[in-house]
């Protein structure tokens, strides 16, 4: 059976054609240099990445323009949202206004908001938006007298404290005016108080207070102050100042008090009653008994009083000298030990309070608040 020509013809495979073999090789080695081609293809392009099924699906962006959600802010949007931003601020604005103006408020909610728009009190020679005083500082000022009152054990609620209260609050109005007044007097004379300034007066209370920290308990205790409030105080204080010393010196403000001090002064060289004439012509209050201060020793007058007076003899009249408080004739009556009794007449000139009346009847005041 193993020589069997029919079993043998079933195991012998089909013969191939040598046409057929070779056309299957063009077609295999086709195969391999597309896939080649493909494969330097990706390489050359670096693209390495495999196919992702989620790059047909479309964008985040493609999402929102579909939505009608546009990614950049339109000029419109913005304009819009600015809109009704100024108008809750204005609308606001006009509500707190209405509780200061109309209701008086100084809760927290309207200290806060002043603090931030300066509600107008009063304007001086300017308009409610310009060289005005402002709520913010009333409610400050306001604050620290009430402050004190307590501190002081005074009863603000009761009828006597409430009308106290009431005439404090105008003062106060009257006081920022002022102030302004005098920032414009200052400006005018070019006057100036610098830090330096400032440093050395509270360096001096400081001392004298009995140092830093009894300063700092003292100002919260009857003020509610901080120190940097105190040093605008004394900034103020020094303003005033300044300004009253340049005030007492200008000829132009000055003069006609000057030229009736030496026209008294002729009288009395002329042998007449200084008494007398300190009772018609002297402008304070020792007028009414003719001028008479009685005894006083060195460091209780003003330096250019003590030292004319402390020159003279008994009985003795000085020439015009110049103060603070105007022009002074002295006439020096009796001495005693280091005192020395004296009289004067005193012919004011234009000193700090007399200018600041003076400019109030000038100036161009207008009061937007009244408590």
């Amino acid at each position: 059976m193993a020589n069997d020509p029919d079993i043998k013809k079933n195991k012998t495979s089909k013969p191939v054609d040598n046409k057929t073999k070779v056309e299957d090789k063009k077609s295999k080695n086709s195969s391999k240099a597309k896939s080649s081609k493909k494969s330097d293809a990706k390489a050359s392009t670096g693209d390495t990445t495999k196919a992702d099924p989620k790059a047909s699906q479309p964008s985040f962006q493609e999402r929102l323009d579909k939505l009608g959600v546009k990614n950049k802010p339109q000029k419109k949007t913005i304009a819009t949202a600015a809109i009704v931003i100024a108008g809750v601020v204005l609308v606001s604005a006009v509500t707190f206004g209405v509780f200061i103006y109309k209701y008086k408020q100084s809760n927290r909610a309207v200290r806060i908001v002043s603090s931030i728009i300066p509600y107008p009190v009063a304007s001086v020679n300017g308009t409610i938006f310009w060289n005005t005083a402002s709520y913010k500082d009333y409610l400050f000022e306001l604050a620290s007298v009430q402050k004190f009152y307590k501190s002081q054990g005074q009863d603000l609620t009761s009828a006597d404290g409430k009308a106290k209260l009431a005439q404090v609050k105008t003062d106060l109005i009257k006081q920022q005016e002022d102030n302004i007044l005098v920032a414009q007097g200052a400006s005018k004379y070019g006057i100036k108080v610098s830090k330096k300034d400032v440093d050395t007066e509270y360096t001096t209370l400081s001392k004298n207070a009995g140092g830093d920290e009894k300063v700092k308990d003292t100002l919260d205790k009857l003020y509610g102050w901080t120190v940097d409030d105190f040093r605008e105080k004394i900034r103020q204080s020094l303003l005033q100042k300044k300004l009253g010393e340049k005030i007492a010196s200008d000829a132009k403000l000055n003069g006609g008090a000057q030229k009736q001090a030496e026209d008294v002064l002729k009288q009395v060289q002329a042998g007449g009653d200084f008494a007398a004439l300190a009772k018609k012509y002297s402008q304070d209050g020792s007028a009414s008994n003719g001028g008479d201060l009685g005894f006083f020793g060195k460091g209780q007058m003003v330096p250019e009083f003590e030292k004319a007076a402390f020159a003279l003899e008994v009985g003795k009249v000085s020439g015009i000298v110049k103060t603070q408080y105007g022009y002074h004739i002295i006439k020096v009556t009796d001495k005693k030990d280091d005192q020395i009794k004296a009289s004067h007449i005193l012919i004011k000139g234009t000193d700090l309070e007399s200018w600041l009346k003076d400019q109030r009847n000038k100036a161009k005041i207008k009061q937007y608040f009244r408590p």
